[in-house]
C-alpha cells in the first residue's frame, strides 16, 4: 500500500472513530431533528392550490379606429412572446388584483389597527400584497398558454379567487383591447353625413330640374354633336341656296333670249275665208236694207247707215278678192317651255332651301345657346356633384365603421376575445402543502447532516489531551498533543484510532 492510500485510510479511520465515539450524540441529534421536521410538517397548516390556464390566440382581429377607408383591423397570425408577456403583466397588474381582493373580500382576512375608515385601505393593500405572494403566473414553455396558480388555506377560497380573477381578467382584456364609445361616435357621424348627403342630393335635384339636366356630360356630348351636325347642315343649305340662285339666274337669261312660240308651217294662197266672210256680211246688210226700206224712206238715217256699211263691205270684198293671203302655223317653243318648267322647279326648291336654311340657322343658334347654358352650368353642377360624392363617401365610410364597431361591441358583450380560459379553476381536495413525504425525506437528510456536524463540532471543541499514537514505520512510540472530542470508552474506538487489535480491556474505576 502506498503513502496516499495509507493517508486516506487513516482519515476514514479517524472519521469513523469520531462517529463511533459520538454515536449517542449523533443518534440523539438525528432523532430530534427528524422529530422536529415531522412535527413541523404535521403541525403546519394545510395549503390548497388551485390552477387555471389561459389560452392566448389571434382569432379575433383588433379594431383600429382610423380615418382610413380601408379595413380598420389589425390581424396577426402567430402569437408572439410580447403578447404573452403583455397578458402576464395584465394579470399581475395592481388594479386587477385590487379588484379581485375587493370582490372576494380578501381584505377581511387581514388585521389592521385604527378606525374602520383607515383599516380598510390598509387591509386592501396587505391583501393585494398577500395575493401577489400566493399567486403564481408563468408562461407554459413552447405553448400559447399561461398558467395561473393560487395557494390558500381554504380550498373553496382558492377556486373562487381564480374564478373571479378570470372574470376580471377577461373584462380588463376586452376593455384594454377595445375602444369604448366607438359605436356611438361612428353612429353619430354616419347620421350627420347622411343628413349632408340628403341635402346635397336635394340641391343637386333642384339644380337639375332648374336647368333641365339629366346627365350633364352626356347631354353636352349630344348637344355638341347636334350643334355640329346643324352647322354642317346649315353650310350645306347655304351652298345649295347659292347654287340654285345661280341656276335660276342662268335659266332666266336663257328664257329671255328665246321666243315664246315658233312657226311650224307657212302657206301662201287666196284669202278665201275673208271673201266668204265678207260675202256673207254683204248679203246680210242688203237683207237688212230691204227690211228698213219697208219701214222707212230711202233718205232715213238708218237706211243711209246701212248703205254706207254695204259700200264698205263691198269695197273690202273687192280688195280681198284681188289680194293673196299668207297662212302660217305656230306652236309653243319647247325649249322655252322646258326652261320655264326647270326654273319653276328650281324656284320652288330654292324657296324650300331658304326656308330650311332659316330653320337650320335658328336651330344652330338654339343648340349653341343650350350648349353655352350647359357649359355655364358645368362648374356649379360639378361642385354639387362633388359635394354629393364626398358626402356619400363619408356616409358609406362611417356606416361601414359603425357596423364594424357594432360587431366589435357585440363580441365584447359576448366576451369573445383573443384569450380564453383553457382550464377553469376547480376546488382542490388534496393539500399541496405541506408535502409530507418530501418534507420527511428532506428532514432525514437534514438530520443526518446536522448530527454529523454536531459530532464533529463537539469533537473539535473537546479540550486537548495526550493520547498514544499508533506506531509508525520505525516502530517508536511518541506522545503528541491533540484535541480529543471524547475519551475512548469502547475497544472498537481504540482499534479505530490505533489500527491494532485489542486483546483485553481494563475498566478504570
Amino acid at each position: 500500500m502506498n503513502a496516499i492510500d495509507s493517508g486516506a485510510n487513516d482519515s476514514i479511520r479517524d472519521i469513523t472513530a469520531i462517529l463511533v465515539r459520538r454515536k449517542r450524540q449523533v443518534l440523539v441529534t438525528f432523532i430530534v431533528a427528524v422529530a422536529a421536521v415531522a412535527a413541523a410538517t404535521l403541525l403546519m397548516p394545510k395549503q390548497y392550490e388551485s390552477h387555471m390556464k389561459i389560452l392566448v390566440k389571434n382569432e379575433r382581429a383588433d379594431m383600429m379606429v382610423t380615418a382610413d377607408s380601408n379595413t380598420g383591423t389589425g390581424y396577426q397570425g402567430a402569437v408572439s412572446e410580447e403578447q404573452i408577456n403583455t397578458e402576464i403583466e395584465l394579470l399581475n397588474s395592481e388594479s386587477l388584483l385590487r379588484q379581485v381582493v375587493e370582490k372576494c373580500g380578501l381584505e377581511k382576512l387581514e388585521r389592521s389597527v385604527g378606525s374602520t375608515a383607515e383599516r380598510r385601505p390598509i387591509a386592501i393593500e396587505r391583501a393585494v400584497l398577500r395575493l401577489q405572494k400566493n399567486l403564481g403566473i408563468a408562461a407554459v414553455r413552447k405553448a400559447n398558454v399561461i398558467q395561473v396558480d393560487y395557494t390558500s388555506k381554504d380550498p373553496r377560497l382558492a377556486a373562487n379567487v381564480l374564478r373571479q380573477m378570470s372574470d376580471s381578467y377577461l373584462e380588463a382584456h376586452l376593455r384594454l383591447h377595445s375602444t369604448p364609445g366607438t359605436y356611438a361616435f361612428f353612429a353619430s357621424q354616419a347620421a350627420h353625413y347622411q343628413g349632408e348627403l340628403s341635402d346635397a342630393e336635394a340641391r343637386l335635384a333642384a339644380f337639375r330640374q332648374q336647368d333641365n339636366i339629366v346627365m350633364l356630360e352626356r347631354q353636352k356630348d349630344v348637344m355638341l354633336q347636334k350643334a355640329s351636325d346643324s352647322e354642317s347642315a346649315l353650310l350645306q343649305a347655304e351652298a345649295a341656296v347659292g347654287e340654285y340662285s345661280d341656276r335660276i339666274a342662268d335659266t332666266r337669261r336663257q328664257i329671255s333670249a328665246s321666243s315664246a312660240r315658233v312657226v311650224t308651217q307657212s302657206r301662201t294662197g287666196p284669202n278665201q275665208f275673208s271673201v266668204d266672210h265678207l260675202s256673207a256680211m254683204l248679203a246680210d246688210l242688203r237683207n237688212r236694207r230691204t227690211e228698213l226700206l219697208a219701214k222707212f224712206r230711202s233718205d232715213d238715217r238708218l237706211v243711209l247707215e246701212v248703205d254706207k256699211e254695204i259700200a264698205d263691205t263691198q269695197a273690202a270684198l273687192d280688195k280681198a278678192t284681188t289680194a293673196s293671203a299668207l297662212e302660217e302655223s305656230t306652236d309653243v317653243n319647247p325649249v322655252r317651255q322646258t326652261l320655264e318648267i326647270d326654273m319653276a322647279k328650281e324656284q320652288a326648291e330654292l324657296a324650300g332651301l331658304q326656308a330650311r336654311r332659316q330653320a337650320l340657322d335658328a336651330q344652330t343658334r338654339n343648340y349653341r345657346s343650350q350648349l353655352m347654358t350647359l357649359g355655364n352650368a358645368t362648374a356649379q353642377f360639378d361642385d354639387l356633384a362633388r359635394a354629393r360624392k364626398e358626402a356619400e363617401d363619408n356616409y358609406l365610410l362611417y356606416a361601414r365603421k359603425t357596423e364594424e364597431a357594432r360587431i366589435a361591441e357585440s363580441l365584447d358583450r359576448q366576451k369573445i376575445a383573443n384569450v380564453a380560459i383553457a382550464e377553469t379553476p376547480v376546488e382542490p381536495h388534496l393539500p399541496s402543502k405541506p408535502n409530507v413525504p418530501l418534507n420527511l425525506s428532506l428532514g432525514v437528510l437534514l438530520a443526518g447532516f446536522l448530527s454529523v456536524g454536531v459530532a464533529f463540532s463537539a469533537e473539535y471543541l473537546q479540550p486537548p489531551q495526550r493520547r498514544l499514537l499508533p506506531p509508525r514505520a520505525g516502530g517508536s512510540v511518541e506522545f503528541e498533543t491533540q484535541y480529543w472530542l471524547e475519551s475512548v470508552q469502547q475497544p472498537a474506538e481504540l482499534e479505530a484510532l490505533t489500527g491494532l487489535p485489542v486483546l483485553a480491556t481494563v475498566y478504570r474505576t
